[in-house]
């Protein structure tokens, strides 16, 4: 594992309670590699230490283009209609 050092007073600066930082700033560097091209979204979702679906919908949120298949949109659907419990509309 390789670690970014981020000087101590640009880390205290940061408008972000000291414990959610680590976790945007993963969030934010993953997305920042997939806009740019440098890491596929699957690996990128490693670095941001996030599940498939909410990784993909963080980058819609965002406007990225996620760059995955119709193959796999349905089988997000599919995934996302079998967690509705029964009973919901």
């Amino acid at each position: 594992m390789y670690c970014l050092p981020i000087p101590d007073d640009a880390f205290n600066a940061l408008k972000l309670p000291p414990a959610r930082a680590e976790e945007e700033l993963r969030r934010e560097f993953a997305v920042f590699l997939v806009k740019e091209g440098l890491l596929e979204p699957a690996q990128a979702r490693a670095v941001a230490g996030m599940d498939r679906v909410p990784f993909q919908a963080l980058l819609a949120q965002r406007q990225v283009a996620w760059g995955g298949s119709p193959e796999d949109a349905l089988e997000d659907m599919r995934a996302a209609t079998a967690a509705i419990p029964p009973d919901r509309p």
